[in-house]
């Protein structure tokens, strides 16, 4: 596939130097429409100076489509975290809070969610059930899989305009709970999740706006209510950015949440969400989440070398089952959280008759 790109006559391509904005191309990735694909048109091309010689160029492309895709560069994966700190414009975030398993292969470069390869990864949008989270996600593939393993994208802006409208204005007016629950063997340790122990319990609480209950002495609870629309800062554009289909319990299969639920009980599942005002999500509601991210994903095949950058609030993604070594990487910058951005419902009206939102409390 060849992309065009605009050429001055009086000087031609070969002469300009390897950071000129024109020596990278940009196009669409046929036949996905998400992410947009960039390449370069002369060889030697030094992807890691390129973007850092126009980051406002890629961030407005990401604007655009949500997503960047980088192929054909000689750097390949080694410039996941200097890109990502290029248009994210600061360092390298740590992985916090996490909700799922994760290694760290260098300072600020993780592996991709460590789940079982004949498994599915939900659609989402990173970390959006904690306070602060990224705004731009890196992905890097060291090793294509055999087979699959595609991380699909979706649209948030466009996500969030196929839902049912009395969902959305449901879940405008509550937010979104996380509820996770910490007990030994089963899911990942608190102290791992949270990032503190015992006598830190009360700082994390107060910090991340959660809720902290020691159920018993082997049983950590946490709650966290959170907006489920935000407005994109930079576009105004709104979006839905959430996780409430890929935080809940079916999100393993009706099998499987049935075998979780007979070892351990309700009370006890490592993490599910519910509506804002507690009441379960019904499975309609659940079904109608699923079949917009289905309608609006997008997948391409991995190629050895690729860098994605995403706009996480602009696009969500998940992850296909795969067969083989893969070994995507992750990288993670621009700090936000829920006071930076617009948001639906305000914090203020999340914060109305309940102490969750505010700040946690420990009993």
């Amino acid at each position: 596939m060849s992309l065009r790109t605009s050429r001055m006559p009086q000087e031609p391509l070969r002469r300009r130097s390897l950071t000129d904005a024109s020596v990278v191309a940009f196009g669409p990735l046929e036949p996905v429409a998400l992410p947009v694909l960039a390449v370069p048109q002369r060889p030697g091309v030094p992807l890691t100076m390129w973007v850092r010689a126009n980051a406002e160029l890629v961030r407005e492309r990401l604007h655009q489509h949500g997503a960047v895709l980088f192929r054909g560069f000689e750097e390949g994966a080694d410039a996941l975290r200097p890109v990502v700190e290029a248009v994210g414009g600061d360092g390298a975030l740590a992985y916090q809070d996490g909700a799922t398993p994760r290694s760290e292969l260098g300072e600020g470069i993780y592996s991709s969610t460590e789940y079982p390869a004949d498994q599915t990864i939900e659609m989402h949008n990173e970390a959006c059930y904690s306070w602060s989270w990224p705004r731009v996600l890196g992905f890097a593939c060291a090793l294509p899989s055999e087979t699959g393993g595609q991380t699909p994208l979706a649209d948030s802006r466009k996500v969030l305009r196929r839902l049912p409208a009395d969902l959305v204005a449901r879940l405008e007016r509550q937010g979104v709970r996380y509820v996770r629950n910490y007990t030994p063997g089963v899911g990942i340790p608190w102290q791992e999740a949270l990032g503190c122990d015992e006598s830190g319990l009360d700082a994390y609480a107060e910090q991340t706006r959660v809720r902290v209950e020691r159920v018993a002495d082997d049983h950590l609870r946490t709650e966290a209510l959170r907006p489920a629309v935000a407005r994109h800062p930079d576009t105004g554009e709104w979006v839905w950015f959430n996780q409430a289909t890929s935080f809940h319990l079916s999100t393993i299969g009706d099998e499987l949440a049935a075998e979780l639920l007979g070892q351990v009980g309700s009370e006890r599942v490592p993490k599910t969400s519910r509506a804002g005002d507690g009441s379960e999500f019904s499975r309609a509601e659940l079904d109608a989440i699923r079949a917009a991210f289905a309608a609006e994903s997008t997948a391409f095949d991995w190629q050895l070398g690729d860098v994605l950058v995403v706009d996480n609030l602009l696009a969500s993604h998940g992850r296909a089952p795969f067969t083989g070594k893969r070994q995507i990487r992750v990288a993670m910058a621009a700090a936000a959280n829920w006071e930076d951005v617009e948001a639906r419902p305000a914090l203020d009206g999340a914060q109305a008759g309940t102490t969750t939102h505010i700040k946690g409390e420990r009993r």
